[in-house]
């Protein structure tokens, strides 16, 4: 018979805080839902403020501003007195949020349309192409120009024929801007706004001089846009004494409502076949300089947030205990939620750093094949972090490089089956190093490691026989990626590729 009784002893249980498992889910969040989630607390927690919406770190997104939001923006043409309205307190979320709907035709083809229609010299119009041909979705330049044109300007050139290149540089470049939409063509979008105020608001400026300060304000004070509020940008404009003008707070509201009718991603309405909630908003970009690489994070999209001095100012009005500790409460929340975000930034960076170190080939090259052998248990263990910290790190998001924009798991593939002609197979074991990876992707840089990059070379076999009008069944696939690559791969395994690259079976093919 079974006795029941109470027994008394001690164990050691790990569990994980509130702020840890915040931390965690705000971790494996892609932009877009952050972004909601930050809504979210902002909305509930009066501890928390917006002071902008990038953060300072080059170039697209330095020191940049999330601006007012207005749900219906507003210039006074007829110049009536005015009162404060509290609504005047939002902009550049709002129209970052309802960009236009998307059109099937693409923003290049737009453009050229529009171009062909420009009577330009031959010189001129092949600029204005390459620079049309150079943008991105949003817009703005893949590359630089000086790189663009790095050829035509060439220091070997002389002074006179330099200085007329650059001129039609310059000249193509000024017509792709004012072509529909206003403002493509530039850096990023703090360019762009200003690029569309000076187009848009020159002929205004003699009329009435808000257009004027708009368009100074653009060019050289951004910074005075940070906080987002009419009366703080009165503030900012009249304490510098090197601003030859000073403003009203009917100024700052007309300069923010003329800013807000602007649109910082000109492109955006013409990226064909996705609708604005479908937009792939990369979480970091990878840029290189020279040989080396750094890791930044998009904060283009997302919110940079403090906690509010006003709200830490009320702690000492506080009459009674119960005010004092909500006061505490929801500050310890606030800085809570801004640590989860660090942490957030900072472990997505060393995650990144550590991808780009061992797929540096690729960085380099752009080429698929250069991709070698790489799992999150290996980032995890260089980090010495858990391998579900990587995950969630990488999770549902993506980076952008040089060669396009790309989901970080992407670079997470495994080894397959390749025969070296001039050094034997490497043991397994030696895999566990990703500097040994790095080393042996350079050492056999012909030789595809991974299955991207035995993908990309049975494209290349199809796209070389499809022209020479023969057809490859998939064992025959097989066979000369062993021929021409070394790579052993089985006939199954060349037929669950080749669907993946959504090409059909040489009795389907044309």
């Amino acid at each position: 018979m079974q006795q029941m009784g109470q027994t008394l002893g001690q164990r050691l249980e790990q569990r994980m805080s509130q702020s840890q498992i915040q931390s965690l889910d705000i971790l494996a969040m892609p932009t877009v839902e952050l972004r909601e989630r930050i809504a979210e607390e902002l909305a509930e927690n009066p501890a928390l403020e917006l002071i902008h919406g990038t953060q300072q770190i080059s170039p697209a997104p330095t020191g940049q501003a999330k601006l007012l939001e207005r749900k219906e923006p507003y210039y006074r043409n007829d110049r009536t007195s005015s009162s404060f309205s509290t609504e005047a307190s939002d902009v550049f979320q709002t129209f970052l949020e309802n960009i236009p709907a998307p059109q099937q035709q693409s923003l290049q083809s737009h453009l050229l349309e529009q171009l062909f229609v420009h009577k330009l010299d031959p010189l001129t119009a092949s600029f204005a192409e390459r620079i049309i041909g150079n943008l991105t979705n949003d817009g703005f330049h893949v590359v630089p120009l000086n790189e663009l044109f790095k050829t035509e300007l060439s220091k070997n050139k002389g002074e006179k024929a330099l200085a007329f290149t650059r001129h039609k540089i310059s000249h193509a470049l000024s017509v792709v801007r004012r072509l529909d939409p206003i403002g493509c063509a530039t850096r990023d979008f703090k360019q762009s706004l200003l690029v569309q105020a000076k187009i848009l608001f020159h002929k205004k400026t003699e009329i009435d001089p808000v257009y004027a300060y708009t368009i100074d304000i653009l060019a050289h004070h951004f910074a005075y846009l940070e906080k987002a509020r009419p009366y703080s940008l009165v503030r900012a404009v009249n304490e510098n004494k090197e601003i030859p003008y000073k403003l009203t707070q009917e100024n700052a509201e007309d300069i923010l409502a003329l800013i807000a009718s602007l649109n910082p991603f000109p492109g955006r309405a013409f990226t064909p076949d996705i609708t604005p909630d479908e937009y792939i908003i990369p979480t970091a970009f990878i840029e290189r300089n020279d040989q080396e690489f750094t890791v930044r994070i998009n904060n283009l999209e997302v919110p940079i947030l403090t906690v509010s001095p006003e709200f830490q100012d009320l702690i000492s009005h506080a009459k009674d205990s119960d005010s004092k500790t909500y006061i505490k409460e929801q500050m310890q929340k606030a800085k809570v939620f801004i640590g989860s975000l660090n942490q957030r930034e900072k472990t997505i960076v060393a995650v990144l750093r550590k991808i780009v170190s061992v797929q540096e080939a690729f960085f380099l090259t752009g080429d698929k094949r250069r991709l070698v052998p790489l799992t999150q248990q290996q980032i995890a263990k260089e980090l010495d972090v858990h391998e579900s910290t990587v995950s969630r790190a990488v999770a549902g998001k993506y980076v952008q490089c040089q060669w396009g924009t790309f989901e970080i798991q992407y670079f997470f593939t495994n080894a397959v089956a390749v025969q070296p002609q001039s050094s034997p197979i490497q043991s397994n074991a030696s895999l566990e190093s990703g500097a040994f990876l790095q080393s042996n992707a350079s050492a056999s840089s012909t030789i595809p490691a991974t299955r991207e990059g035995v993908k990309d070379c049975i494209k290349e076999l199809l796209t070389e026989h499809t022209a020479k009008g023969s057809k490859l069944s998939d064992q025959k696939i097989s066979d000369l990626l062993q021929e021409k690559y070394g790579i052993s791969v089985a006939r199954r395994t060349v037929a669950k590729y080749r669907k993946e690259l959504d090409i059909g079976s040489s009795y389907d093919r044309a």
